[in-house]
């Protein structure tokens, strides 16, 4: 007799417990961060962690021998750190440099401020803290930006406008919103910058769709309105631009090529079945060996025609857009994009031996004549892809703005 060796599957471990061994693994990882004297991160110049690790440490024991010695050799070190970058940054001449000093003057406050919640701490290091100097440098940031948003904004082109609101709102973010003009100065320059598009509306001549035409438009409007593609762009639909009399850049013209809504195919399909399997009863069978009756079943062949009708109901079109640059009347971009949606009803009757049928079979006999839904919903139905290839378009064309 022959043994077969299975290798036993391995069981992969329960989400919960991956999640459950993520959390330990974290959890310990921030206690023996927690108890680390700091000495580790000095030995590999990382002089801020060092730092922070022996205040953390002073915190759990202020007599710790280890941490007082790293932080008394740490927080020097990291102080002559930053103050030799903070002289090299001072001594270039690119327009974030001043942010580059920003981010060592906090680093240095935030050291401050470590050793200040921290008695120990405080007795092994005097630490500096700079305030004045902090603001000083965003003071010199904000100036530069404002200077250079000036001398972009009096180029009076697009381009040029754009870096001229950025460096505004830079300098205005540095000073916490309250900087000379800035929010003047940021509505001229996006008064240059924006560009203003109109969608017109779709032109479909029936009168019975015409509600669904005005739900596909204002759909592409709402969607435009609510999730701005830059902050450069600004859509209009042709009613809102008349109403506020706004400039208008681009012009999104959209028009159906050709649609049919509701073409009706029927088809009528007739298929044989044959079963070969149907239990068609039982008898006994006298079996020698044992010398005794046996029950077994009887299995034969049933047959029936399928007779389906199907009711395909088509609906497709395709969508022209152009989009026209105003001034020069010339089409910048051209794209057809095609919808389509079918409707089916099927529903059939048999002939013969319902044991032919298989469930598949026997569930379309269940089926019945349907009404098909209004024209209004079909052509819903089948701009809904268009729509979605349309948004898509315009996000491509307009993020980058």
């Amino acid at each position: 007799m022959a043994l077969r060796l299975q290798k036993s599957k391995k069981e992969k471990p329960h989400p919960m417990k991956i999640q459950f061994y993520t959390i330990l693994f974290a959890i310990t990882s921030l206690l023996l961060a927690s108890c680390s004297s700091g000495k580790k991160a000095l030995k590999h110049g990382q002089y801020d962690a060092a730092v922070i690790q022996a205040v953390a440490r002073l915190k759990q024991k202020p007599t710790h021998q280890k941490a007082t010695t790293t932080l008394r050799e740490a927080y020097p070190l990291a102080l002559q750190y930053h103050m030799d970058r903070i002289k090299t940054m001072n001594l270039g001449n690119d327009n974030i440099r001043y942010e580059s000093i920003i981010t060592e003057y906090e680093a240095l406050n935030n050291l401050y401020d470590n050793i200040q919640i921290c008695p120990a701490a405080k007795k092994i290091v005097t630490a500096q803290r700079f305030t004045v100097e902090l603001n000083e440098t965003k003071l010199k940031a904000a100036e530069l930006h404002y200077a250079l948003g000036q001398k972009y904004l009096a180029k009076q082109n697009k381009n040029d406008a754009k870096i001229a609101y950025n460096e505004f709102e830079r300098a205005s973010h540095l000073m916490q919103g309250n900087f000379k003009d800035c929010d003047a100065k940021m509505k001229e320059a996006m008064d240059w910058a924006v560009t203003k598009v109109i969608v017109l509306p779709v032109e479909v001549h029936s009168n019975s769709l015409k509600m669904s035409n005005d739900y596909f438009q204002n759909k592409i409007i709402q969607y435009l309105y609510e999730h701005r593609v830059s902050k450069f762009v600004e859509f209009y639909s042709e009613a809102d631009a008349k109403k506020s009399n706004t400039r208008i850049d681009e012009i999104i013209d959209l028009s159906f090529d050709d649609f049919v809504v509701g073409q009706l195919t029927i088809e009528k399909l007739q298929r044989e079945i044959t079963n070969d399997s149907v239990l068609v009863g039982e008898t006994k069978v006298y079996i020698a060996e044992t010398k005794r009756d046996t029950v077994v079943k009887v299995y034969g062949k049933a047959k029936a025609t399928l007779f389906v009708t199907r009711r395909i109901l088509e609906s497709k079109g395709v969508l022209d857009m152009k989009i026209v640059d105003k001034n020069t009347n010339t089409v910048i971009q051209n794209e057809k994009m095609p919808g389509a949606y079918t409707w089916v009803n099927q529903y059939g009757y048999y002939q013969g031996d319902v044991k032919a049928l298989k469930p598949a079979d026997l569930e379309l006999t269940k089926g019945y004549e349907m009404s098909p839904p209004p024209p209004q919903d079909l052509f819903v139905a089948f701009t809904q892809p268009i729509f979605t290839q349309l948004i898509s378009r315009i996000n491509q064309r307009y993020s980058g703005y």
